[in-house]
This record gives structure tokens, sequence and C-alpha cells, in this order.
């Protein structure tokens, strides 16, 4: 027996697996070097402390200087900054009618113009979370979470939608689901950082003639989240509607930074004289209450009064839809019912719009 060549081939095999382990450790540290550096938070996440979505490739906004600017910017500077690009509106169809017109034919030319719609405020439950090992693997996957989603939106008959979390694999899932009837904003045009707060609308109803975006602290980084303009097909008019998704958990230095920017957004979007929504998982119940019904005129889909003191809802979740004065809000819905437990893991909030 060669014991010289038995010895020689085992210790050609000990050297091929060192150099095997050796690959992958270089590997693991290089993966794990990679994550602690991007995203200015050190790995921390949208919601719970779990996987965060991935950044862009070509973005300011996980850049840790941008997060500084951000935050010691005045908000109305941040507000005024991202707001001064949107614009003229179009010009409205009026509901001021003739002085020689009788009232009831006053009454009439009012109604000619009046529209109604549903609004929808959605947090989807990002795909991440629901992957084998995820914080919340005990749910379906993203994408039939989304189908079934989209089904959801259906029944509602919701022709704006404020989505948030979602992530790319669901936000493809939802715009087959829907058949294209729906477009979204910024869908993935402002990269991975953007996609979690998508804003939808039905393409049948809403033309869109304003997109932009506000950037806010997010979990040590920073987010843009989406406004738009939708002109009323049916009635020519418009609308704003802001998407949100502020910070979670302790983030709290960070969600009083972003609802001055979104307050100061308000009341520039307010000079343009058309209806401003505002609408998303502010991830607070009556601090962002009093917070946007003191600071500017809209008003909760669900009611409360902004008086002194502040009087928030009896029933507050942190997902909320607000709008300005021009806006009767009817059927005010927060669904936590079994089609939506096997979704998500906030309420579905909807209500009714009629604009006069």
């Amino acid at each position: 027996m060669n014991t010289t060549g038995g010895s020689r081939e085992r210790r050609n095999t000990l050297a091929t697996v060192a150099g095997v382990l050796a690959i992958v450790l270089v590997v693991v540290v290089a993966n794990l070097v990679a994550r602690g550096g991007g995203g200015g938070g050190g790995g921390s996440t949208e919601r719970r402390s779990s996987q965060a979505a991935p950044a862009a490739a070509s973005s300011d906004y996980d850049d840790p200087a941008a997060y500084d600017a951000i935050t010691s910017t005045a908000p109305d500077q941040v507000a005024a900054d991202a707001l001064s690009e949107r614009g003229a509106v179009a010009p409205q169809p009026g509901l001021r009618g003739s002085k020689k017109l009788a009232s009831a034919a006053e009454k009439i030319a009012r109604a000619g113009v009046s529209y109604s719609f549903t609004m929808t405020t959605f947090n989807l439950l990002g795909s991440q979370h629901t992957a084998p090992g995820g914080d919340a693997d005990g749910y379906a996957p993203g994408r039939i979470r989304t189908d079934w989603a989209a089904a959801l939106i259906a029944s509602y008959g919701s022709s704006v939608v404020g989505l948030q979390e979602i992530q790319a694999d669901q936000l493809a899932s939802l715009g087959a689901a829907t058949s294209g009837t729906f477009s979204f904003y910024p869908g993935t045009s402002l990269g991975g950082a953007g996609i979690p707060q998508n804003l939808a609308w039905d393409n049948r109803v809403w033309r869109p003639t304003y997109t932009g975006q506000l950037t806010i602290p997010f979990v040590g980084t920073t987010r843009p989240q989406p406004i738009v303009r939708l002109q009323n097909i049916a009635s020519g008019r418009e609308i704003y509607v802001i998407n949100i998704h502020n910070s979670p958990n302790d983030r709290q230095a960070e969600r009083n930074q972003a609802i001055a920017i979104e307050v100061a957004a308000i009341q520039q979007l307010r000079k343009d004289g058309i209806p401003v929504f505002i609408m998303g998982d502010f991830n607070e119940r009556d601090r962002t209450f009093c917070s946007i019904t003191g600071q500017t005129d809209l008003r909760a889909a669900n009611g409360g009064s902004s008086g002194t003191p502040c009087q928030p809802p009896g029933a507050m979740r942190i997902d909320w839809i607000f709008g300005s004065p021009e806006a009767q809000f009817t059927g005010y819905v927060a669904d936590q019912g079994p089609a939506v437990r096997r979704i998500t893991d906030h309420a579905v909030v909807s209500t009714g719009v009629t604009i006069s």
C-alpha cells in the first residue's frame, strides 16, 4: 500500500477545502461590509428593524449628506424647493354662475360640475417581510397578496390609492392584476428608494397634470414621497394628492421633521386654489391629527375637531386620509376584515369623496 501517495491525496483534499472555505469567508465579509455601509442607517429599516427596500443605483436618497441637509433645512424651504416646478393649475370649470341665473338654475349648474370618487390608503406589507425567514413570514408571498389587494381595491371602487411598503415585485404584480387600468407614480422612476411609496390612479377617471416629490427623513436616510396633481376627466377639475410613509417606532424626531415638511407643502399647495389631500401611513395618531388639522385647513375623513384643545376622532389609526374643505367625506371605513387580514397587518382605510 502506497501510504505516501495517500497522504499526499489527503493533503490536496484538505487544501482544496480550505481554499473553498476562505473564498466563502471573503464573500460573507464583503457582504456584511456592503450592508453596513449603505443606506445611511446602518441596516435600519422601514418596519420592525427588518430588511429595507433596495436603494436606487444612482440616487441621493441613501446619501448621509442628503439626510443632514434635509434635517437641518427649514421645512417650508424643503417644501418650497420641492414644489417650485409644479407649474400652473389648469383652468377649472367655475361654480360662480351668472348673476342673472335664478337660484334653481345655479343649483343645476353646480350639480353639473360636482364629482365623486373613492380614495384608499393601503399599507401593503412589503414582500421582504413575508419571505421565508422574514418577520411576517406567516403571510402568503408578496405577489399572491398583491393579487388579493387588487381585488380588494376593485371591491371598494377606489380610483385613487396611496400605497406604502410596496416592493418592486408587488408593483409589477399590481400593474398586471389591474390590467393596465391604473398608473403609478413614481413607479420605478426614482429607483428603490421611491418604490415603497407609490400613488396609483385609475386612468379611466383621472389624468396626471403634475408629478413631483417631497424628500423627508426616514430611518436614518431620506425617502421621496409622491405628489401628483390629477385632473378628473369627466369634470375637468383638479386635485393634489400627497402619499406618505413617515418613520416608525422610536424615530420621533424624524416624524416631527417629516410632518413639518408635509404641513409646509400643504400650505404651499393650497395657494393654487384647488383641493388638497394627504394620506398614508403616518405611524402616529393624535400628534398627526392635531398637527395637520391645526396648521392647515385640511380635515380628517374620520372626523375630529381642530379646536382648542385639539379633539381627535375617537377611533384613531396610524393610517390617515385628510382633505381640504372642498371635499365632503362619506362612508369612511377602516377595513380589518378577513380579506384584509390575509394581506396586511394594517387596516385598509377608504372614504368616499364628493367635490362640489
